[in-house]
Order: C-alpha cells, then sequence, then structure tokens
C-alpha cells in the first residue's frame, strides 16, 4: 500500500510541473509569433456540359487559439485586427503551449463575431466554433465589405506555440460557379428544334454556411434549409458585381455559394440520369427556355436542370475553395433526356377568360 501511494503522488507532481513551464505567476505565458498568411489558388474543376469582388485580399482578421486540437479544446486566446498589412510579416501574441491550434477568419468584416459575449474565453470551445454558422438569404450573403466585396476565408495551424514563421493558406469560405452555354441552330434538321433560353437559376443552396473551408471535405451533410438564388435574366451586373448575360442562344453568369456535401451515388450511369439519383437538397442550375421549330414556331416550354458536383455523373459536392467551370452546348431538344422538362404546347389547355361589362 505504500508504494502504490508513493507511485501515485509523484505521478500528480509530474503532470503539474509539465503544466508550469507555460504559466508566469500563475497566468499563461504570452509569446510573439511571426506567421506567413498566403491566400489559395481559386481551385478549378472543369465539367464540360473588371470584378467586383476581391477574391484575394485580406482587410481584417480574426485570430483564435485554442488549448488543443480536439472538438473540447477551450478558447485562450483571440484577437481582431481591424486592417491587415504584409501578409508574410504577420505578428501576433498568442499564449504559449503545446499542441495547439490557432484559426485564421479573414474579411468577416465583425469585431463582436468572436469577442467576449459571444466567444467567452476559456469556456468557448471548437465544437462551438465548428457549429457557427452565417446565414444568407440570397448571393449577397456570401460577401462582406461595401463597395468592393469580399470574400471570408479560413486557414488554420496547429503545433507548437511559440511556432518559427508558419506559413498558413487561406481557404475561400465557399465556391464559384461559371456557366457558358450555346444552343446550335438547328434549321437544317428535318423536324428539329433549337432551344431558346429565356432564364437561368440556381437552386437548392445551403442557407447557412459554417466558417470553416476544407476543399477536400467529403463527410456527407444534409443542410436543414436550402434557398433558391433570383431568376437571373437580360443582361447586367449581378449581385456579385459580375457582369452577365442571358441570350436567347448564347450566354454567360457566374454565382458564388456556400458548400453543399451531398455525397457520392455510384448508380448514375451518364450525366444525363444524375437528377434521377440525385440526393435531396442537392444544388442544381435551372434553365430555362423555348423549343423553337425552324419555323419560328414556339412548340414547347422546356426546363433544363444540371445538377452541380466533382464530376459529371457520381458526385454531388459542392466543395468550398473551388470553381465550377460549365460549358453547355444545347443540340435541339430531346423528349428522352431526363434532364429536360418538356410541356409541349398542344399539350396545355388554355382557358381564355372573358370580363363581362
Amino acid at each position: 500500500m505504500r508504494n502504490g501511494l508513493y507511485i501515485s503522488v509523484l505521478i500528480i507532481i509530474l503532470l503539474s510541473g509539465c503544466k508550469k513551464e507555460n504559466l508566469i505567476d500563475g497566468n499563461p505565458k504570452a509569446v510573439n509569433t511571426n506567421f506567413t498568411l498566403v491566400p489559395a489558388e481559386f481551385g478549378s474543376i472543369t465539367t464540360r456540359a473588371g470584378v467586383a469582388v476581391d477574391e484575394n485580399n485580406v482587410i481584417n482578421l480574426w485570430i483564435l487559439q485554442f488549448d488543443g486540437t480536439t472538438d473540447a479544446s477551450i478558447l485562450v486566446r483571440s484577437e481582431y485586427k481591424a486592417s491587415i498589412g504584409n501578409l508574410a510579416e504577420l505578428q501576433i501574441v498568442l499564449n504559449q503551449g503545446v499542441n495547439h491550434r490557432v484559426l485564421f477568419i479573414a474579411n468577416t468584416f465583425d469585431s463582436a463575431l468572436f469577442n467576449e459575449a459571444n466567444a467567452p474565453l476559456n469556456t468557448f470551445t471548437y465544437l462551438q466554433f465548428k457549429q457557427k454558422t452565417f446565414s444568407l438569404s440570397d448571393e449577397s450573403g456570401m460577401f462582406t465589405g461595401g463597395a468592393t466585396k469580399y470574400l471570408k476565408m479560413y486557414g488554420i495551424y496547429e503545433g507548437v506555440v511559440p511556432n518559427k514563421n508558419s506559413s498558413v493558406i487561406l481557404y475561400r469560405i465557399g465556391a464559384r460557379v461559371n456557366l457558358t452555354y450555346t444552343s446550335e441552330d438547328v434549321s437544317s434538321v428535318p423536324d428539329g428544334t433549337r432551344f431558346r433560353i429565356t432564364s437561368v437559376q440556381l437552386k437548392n443552396i445551403p442557407s447557412t454556411s459554417s466558417f470553416i473551408s476544407n476543399p477536400t471535405n467529403s463527410v456527407v451533410f444534409t443542410p436543414p434549409s436550402v434557398i433558391d438564388y433570383p431568376i437571373t435574366t437580360g443582361s447586367q451586373t449581378g449581385s456579385s458585381g459580375q457582369a452577365y448575360s442571358i441570350g436567347d442562344y448564347s450566354g454567360n453568369v457566374s454565382y458564388y455559394l456556400p458548400e453543399n456535401i451531398r455525397g457520392i451515388n455510384s448508380s448514375v450511369g451518364s450525366q444525363h440520369q444524375k437528377p434521377v439519383f440525385a440526393p435531396e437538397k442537392s444544388t442544381w442550375l435551372e434553365i430555362n427556355g423555348e423549343g423553337v421549330s425552324s419555323d419560328g414556331r414556339v412548340n414547347e416550354f422546356v426546363v433544363f436542370k444540371l445538377y452541380l458536383g466533382n464530376n459529371l455523373t457520381t458526385n454531388y459536392n459542392i466543395n468550398t475553395n473551388t470553381q465550377y467551370n460549365i460549358s453547355l452546348k444545347f443540340k435541339g431538344v430531346s423528349l428522352t433526356d431526363a434532364r429536360l422538362e418538356v410541356v409541349r404546347i398542344s399539350d396545355i389547355e388554355i382557358v381564355q377568360e372573358e370580363e363581362w361589362i
């Protein structure tokens, strides 16, 4: 019994001794640290089928230090920098420690986001950070700033503090979809019908986003709610500041949106089948138009659905810091294409109501 008691006391003393190395008068030891912040390349996925948004600059920055790398880790230091100078020479004060996690959240333009009231020191956990979100009712919710719009960014460092001038990559919190389309002339094709586009709309976008950006994330998550962006028509400047043109037979438009990881379905054998197997709340582009015959008559009303993802078939994931470049070439209207909803004019019952005087 004496030997067992002696060993237990010795272990407690050793553990306490490790903690004291990072304390001064019982308080955490503050140390100067240097980081180099590097905005990541805006990754691009190409899918066949004068910018007012500043995608690369960091204007302001939140720095959050947690005392470990688990969900239960506690926030021990936070700082908001309203302006940032040279990203290659970022000097900050952190608490000395081993196996700490330091987060960098850029371009929030919100000095209260992680202040003592919203993220109290020594209480706020990393799990609570992961659960923190921002909301959007339309595309404008993806941007911060004023006349010039910015994208939020996220970076992470894990390791010893102080570090040796570690480099941290900042990933954009959001993705970008770039659509271009053409509709070929089919007047030389017997009974050919040309698709005339009237509008484009991005649908099933998550209405919230976390402050984390991991471009390789593949953990399937069903968003609590989704929204549709406003219908895009004509030619003007969108909410992102990007010019767009929705023409009858050619056009282009870009959208910014949050992450939406809806998974992989190996049952999809071709792009034509993607709408059939789409998981609930997957993001898709809806292109509306008309089927026009060679003599100019409108024969059908047409809706084309293009489900987005990291490939043309099985993947339904929208990852952050990724551009989805989509080029569509329409070659008439096919009634057997699952991506098309076609309503023939002859199938529509038209009732004319007369107003009696």
